[in-house]
């Protein structure tokens, strides 16, 4: 179901974990975030068939390189814990307006606060750089994600499918 949020500056200030550091992504992160890609999807309603490292490679190359619209480096950010990334938030610019592409956390890491802590990073660049709203998509039915994003104030704006 397709989300949007109207006030990316009204979200709640970050609250990060202790041990944990947030930075931007850069362009050296690519294959840690397709290993966390592998690690957070890995037995979800997200997981496809047969998927694994090599696909989700793929996947993180095609979100930098534009498949779902020019990707925001400035605006997704991932969580370390020493420099293990165990939360990201992937940003792109899609419809005119910023799009939550990616939000994957390790499994072993679910239930910290982690997604909740870059998603608001995200959020207040987002919001420092004009955006007037935001947008996702989230797979009916993944409830985990879909409390973060209501607890962030995303309404759903279309069901898809």
């Amino acid at each position: 179901m397709r989300r949007s949020l109207a006030d990316p500056g009204a979200s709640i200030d970050p609250i990060v974990p202790a041990g944990v550091t947030l930075r931007t992504v850069t362009p050296d992160d690519d294959e840690a975030l397709a290993q966390l890609m592998d690690d957070a999807y890995r037995g979800t309603i997200d997981a496809e068939p047969g998927q694994g490292l090599d696909e989700a490679r793929g996947e993180i190359a095609s979100t930098i390189s534009g498949a779902y619209g020019r990707f925001m480096p400035d605006a997704s950010w991932v969580a370390l814990e020493d420099d293990l990334i165990v939360s990201a938030v992937l940003v792109t610019r899609f419809e005119d307006a910023p799009f939550i592409a990616f939000t994957m956390t390790r499994a072993d890491r679910k239930g910290r606060g982690l997604a909740t802590a870059i998603l608001n990073t995200a959020l207040a660049s987002l919001a420092d750089g004009g955006a007037p709203h935001v947008d996702l998509v989230v797979t009916a039915g993944n409830e985990p994600a879909e409390r973060i994003y209501a607890s962030l104030g995303f309404e759903v704006v279309e069901t898809l499918g």
